[in-house]
């Protein structure tokens, strides 16, 4: 394309170590490798992306492409309703206020104002993109028209295969299972510890290890606390913080057993395919829409039925050629969320919708 087209993608907030942040960064990069001029914006730009974005005031509408993700409500969102910019949502969808409430007030209160506007802004967007038909279907639900389902992505280019050696020969000698992501209560992090309590009585050698941040929901990081001791799991329970560093990302995925989720909601759910990536299985909760993103590559749970699922657990540790199958089924699924699958899946929205018109 002789003059690029300007492509401004804006967020509520731009962090390290978020999924919806490093997936902006991969789009960034494939649509700069097709030709498009690609600008960052939020309403909140961390310090190490200044380089990179600008905040939303600094947007200007250019006769190009917003291109806008929504996964709660933010300022900013008004400023989609320029009609001088193609615009596009890239719908994340937006986390159940009760998940956050009596833990962090603000939190409770952006996400049900994110749900609440949701449907005023159907007729100003003039595509949307999602990623699974869960959200496709809430959506269609609000009204919404033209939407176009693109499944999210783990850039192989960040995970280039090079683990921690000395974190490798460390977690070489321990039996874990990994949890990846934020520790809020979207994630029932304290169902998490009850299912994994009945596991170690079971294999006493076993460690469970939950990487991610701890900053959000002050009070549900205390329950957490008190429920390890209680469960007296503290020799058994690492709790990591964020952990953004690619190659400890890689060596903590690559010797864990197990991936586990048991999250009481999900839009996608991003660690399920970095998972997958690194040739790992994964134990699920039976929640939408985790089926349609995990496919063979893992086995579902029912959470509530704790034994039940510390039993299964336990079982397929042990159970070679159940688990051969599982890591085999992770190594084909894992090229349909990959950039260059990505790319192709762009590709083919961009022809089909703007060939229509």
């Amino acid at each position: 394309m002789s003059t690029p087209i300007p492509v401004h993608m804006m967020t509520a907030s731009l962090v390290p170590g978020d999924a919806i942040g490093n997936y902006i960064l991969t789009l960034k990069r494939i649509l700069e490798e097709l030709g498009f001029r690609v600008s960052l914006y939020a309403d909140h730009v961390a310090p190490a992306y200044g380089h990179i974005a600008r905040l939303s005031e600094d947007y200007h509408p250019s006769g190009g492409i917003l291109w806008y993700h929504y996964s709660i409500y933010a300022d900013n969102l008004a400023l989609v309703q320029s009609p001088v910019d193609y615009r596009i949502m890239d719908f994340q969808s937006v986390s159940p206020p009760r998940l956050f409430k009596g833990y962090d007030a603000h939190l409770t209160q952006l996400c049900q104002r994110g749900i609440e506007v949701l449907p005023t802004f159907r007729d100003h967007f003039d595509l949307c993109i999602v990623h699974s038909e869960y959200t496709r279907v809430e959506l269609l639900a609000h009204g919404y028209r033209r939407v176009e389902k693109v499944p999210m992505v783990v850039d192989r280019k960040r995970f280039d295969g090079r683990e921690d050696e000395a974190l490798s020969r460390w977690l070489k000698a321990l039996n874990y299972m990994l949890f990846v992501g934020r520790i809020v209560p979207q994630k029932d992090i304290l169902g998490m510890l009850e299912i994994f309590a009945r596991l170690h009585a079971r294999r006493p050698d076993v460690t469970l290890i939950l990487v991610g941040g701890r900053h959000l929901a002050p009070g549900y990081q205390r329950r957490i606390d008190a429920t390890v001791d209680r469960l007296g799991l503290n020799a058994r329970v690492l709790l990591t913080g964020q952990i953004s560093d690619p190659s400890m990302l890689t060596s903590l995925y690559r010797h864990a057993r197990f991936t586990i989720i048991t999250s009481e909601w999900e839009s996608f759910c991003v660690p399920v395919v970095e998972s997958m990536t690194f040739g790992t299985p994964i134990v699920a909760h039976n929640i939408p829409p985790l089926p349609e993103v995990l496919g063979d590559a893992g086995v579902l749970i029912n959470k509530q039925d704790q034994d039940a699922t510390a039993a299964t657990i336990d079982t397929l540790w042990d159970d070679a050629a159940a688990y051969g199958r599982l890591q085999r089924a992770c190594v084909q699924r894992t090229p349909l969320f990959t950039a260059p699958a990505l790319r192709c899946n762009l590709l083919r929205v961009f022809q089909r919708v703007f060939a229509n018109g």
